[in-house]
């Protein structure tokens, strides 16, 4: 009976040891598929990020309004961003000037592209210039657009009698504060002091060119010298005809043209001439001198005055290689050499 029941103990014992292996080996396996699970998820989601967002075509967004650039940067998951700049065509306002990367590139998706957008031109108005000096104005639009391109700039300037100051701008066209939309050229209207007095016209028929020069400068009255055919008699050099004519009440202003006879015969080492130069209409007279300079660097005033600008047209009986230097404000103008004649 003992032998039976030691005998059905040990039955039962290996029963038991065997239901606890397979026990353990199901929670292995359970455990290592997990762990394989987690190692091929980690290693897809490796792959993925290596892979990275999806590439597009950078589109053109140049000269588009800023809004509408934003919506096709966001259509293609672009990242847009934004620098505003002054440009001098007010046309470009608030829009797409410069795009990087350029058009056509292809990035990634979430790429940042860098927009250049305008905020418009330095100015977009007119100024009111009215009461105003003329040369302030030219001084400070030169300054103004030395850094930005010029968008505005004057154009004709008339100009009239007035009580106001010369060079005080009176008119101006277009008028203050009209909208600016492309290059704009702004028509003045400046006054040239008072109507002076008119007073008779002095007679210089019958004088030396030179002293005729002389009187004139004197006087401060612009002039015009022309030279008469060769078939006039009289003293040669000398003045023939003048106009107006002698005794016609004229302006301080007023240009007077004077006809001297030729000089045929100019001194033996001299030639003749006639120096003639188209000058600015200056907005007030300045100070115009014209020297001669000879050869051996001996310097003679031909004539110092006020002059209102225009045309200028002098005599002259020089040697040849002299230097006639033609000067505004003692700043030289122009020079000219005097060259033999054959």
């Amino acid at each position: 009976m003992k032998r039976v029941s030691d005998l059905l103990y040990k039955m039962k014992s290996r029963r038991s040891d065997g239901g606890e292996s397979h026990y353990t080996r199901m929670v292995l396996f359970s455990l290592a598929g997990v762990v394989m699970l987690m190692i091929v998820a980690s290693l897809s989601a490796f792959l993925l990020s290596l892979r990275g967002p999806e590439q597009t075509l950078v589109p053109d967004v140049r000269r588009k309004e800023l809004p509408a650039a934003l919506m096709e940067l966001q259509d293609r998951e672009l990242n847009p961003r934004i620098q505003m700049r002054v440009f001098s065509d007010p046309e470009l306002r608030g829009k797409v000037v410069e795009q990087d990367p350029a058009a056509g590139t292809v990035v990634r998706a979430g790429r940042r592209v860098n927009l250049v957008v305008s905020e418009g031109p330095v100015v977009d108005r007119v100024d009111d210039f009215i009461g105003r000096d003329l040369e302030d104005v030219r001084v400070e639009l030169q300054l103004l657009f030395t850094t930005f391109d010029a968008i505005k700039q004057i154009g004709a300037v008339s100009y009239v009698f007035d009580a106001s100051e010369p060079g005080t701008i009176l008119e101006q066209n277009p008028l203050p504060g009209t909208e600016i939309t492309g290059f704009t050229t702004v028509d003045l209207v400046v006054s040239r002091g008072p109507d002076v007095e008119r007073r008779p016209l002095a007679s210089f028929v019958g004088l030396a060119y030179d002293q005729a020069i002389r009187r004139l400068a004197t006087e401060n009255r612009p002039f015009v010298f022309t030279v008469a055919p060769a078939t006039t008699t009289g003293l040669p050099g000398g003045v023939v005809s003048q106009d107006p004519a002698p005794g016609t009440e004229v302006a301080q202003n007023a240009r007077v043209t004077l006809t001297i006879a030729p000089v045929t015969n100019p001194p033996e080492g001299r030639v003749f001439g006639i120096f003639e130069r188209e000058l600015p209409n200056y907005p007030v007279a300045v100070e115009l001198t014209l020297d001669a300079v000879d050869p051996d660097g001996e310097r003679e005033v031909i004539f110092a005055m006020r002059h209102p600008g225009g045309r200028l047209a002098v005599p002259y009986v020089l040697e040849p290689g002299t230097t006639l230097i033609l000067s505004r404000f003692n700043t030289e103008v122009l020079t000219y050499r005097v060259m033999r004649q054959d």
